[in-house]
């Protein structure tokens, strides 16, 4: 007992000591450490930037740097790969639109494209698109909640026809912004192809400029997603074919869940009343659009489609002349 009372006076005195000098420190208006957690400062994740600087440093490597432009819209900066047509009677120019969390040269369906396209006498313009779901941000369900417990949420409430896809008007912007540099070069067919969400974007902003393009490509439509918000409606975005005068080629992969999104679209299409009003729905089969043989039939699918329903150039040429020898 004699001993635990020396301890015990001596852990009273460093308790004094500790708040005495707390208190002395708040009188004199010195900081106090904070351990709060809250008060640190942490990076944002930047996962599209970071995606977008690996491409950029592969291409270089590649010694394709030459292909990464810069374009503007709206004082916004965005990248584009440029592929100029490898023959010498240019048809035109495809603007490609990749879905979300990819990248302008995407191995499925974007890359292919944007690199074959121009042995064929396109060139090709595959743009930066945003993403829609943001990669590494927490997921707030309280707004989700609110509308299961409430019903719908009246300040974000649109009727079916005027809804729009997330982050439309800054992708309009840029697919604008692309038309206006391939008609710089004096590219006046242009096409516009979409690949997954992007072909959502591609199918809307056709619907709304019917005279910006001459055809329409959709390759695996998908129907975009936003976090915390109610899903963009199937049936009202295949609606929204009715509204396309240009020629579509409608490439979709066939999974579960989607038979009756590709029926919606045929049926919007069967309702179209325009003369050159062509469109075809093919299904790729239920593979992924990857693989060599699965990139061979996209390409040519393509390809044919460009061929059969844009306004192509005679690319026959003349027969060399030949001299005649002594013994012709």
């Amino acid at each position: 007992m004699k001993k635990i009372r020396p301890l015990l006076c001596a852990s009273l005195a460093l308790n004094c000591l500790a708040t005495s000098t707390m208190t002395w420190a708040e009188e004199a208006g010195t900081a106090v450490p904070s351990t709060n957690d809250s008060d640190s400062l942490y990076a944002s994740p930047q996962p599209q930037k970071s995606r977008l600087e690996a491409l950029t440093s592969s291409l270089s490597i590649r010694r394709l740097d030459h292909q990464i432009q810069t374009l503007n819209a709206d004082d916004t900066p965005f990248l584009a790969l440029y592929k100029a047509s490898e023959t010498s009677s240019t048809q035109g120019c495809v603007i490609l639109l990749h879905g979300d969390n990819q990248h302008p040269d995407w191995p499925d369906a974007i890359a292919p494209l944007r690199n074959a396209l121009p042995q064929y006498s396109w060139c090709t313009f595959s743009i930066e698109v945003p993403d829609i779901i943001k990669r590494g941000q927490a997921i707030n369900t309280t707004a989700t909640a609110d509308k299961e417990e409430g019903g719908e949420d009246t300040d974000n409430a649109q009727t079916p026809t005027e809804f729009e896809l997330p982050d439309q008007a800054a992708i309009f912007a840029r697919i604008q912004a692309t038309i206006e540099q391939a008609n710089a070069q004096d590219m006046t067919q242009l096409i516009l192809l979409g690949y997954r969400t992007g072909a959502s974007y591609a199918l809307t902003f056709t619907a709304q400029n019917p005279d910006a393009t001459r055809a329409l490509a959709l390759i695996d439509i998908d129907v975009p997603k936003q976090q915390n918000t109610d899903p963009v409606s199937e049936y009202e975005l295949a609606q929204r074919i009715r509204r396309v005068n240009q020629p579509v080629l409608d490439y979709y992969v066939m999974r579960s869940g989607s038979e009756q999104f590709a029926t919606w679209r045929q049926q919007a299409a069967n309702q179209r009343v325009a003369d050159n009003a062509t469109y075809l729905q093919l299904d790729a089969l239920p593979v992924p659009l990857s693989g060599e043989e699965n990139k061979a039939t996209l390409i040519q699918t393509v390809r044919g489609f460009l061929k059969q329903q844009t306004t192509q150039i005679n690319q026959r040429n003349t027969l060399p002349s030949v001299e005649k020898g002594l013994f012709y």
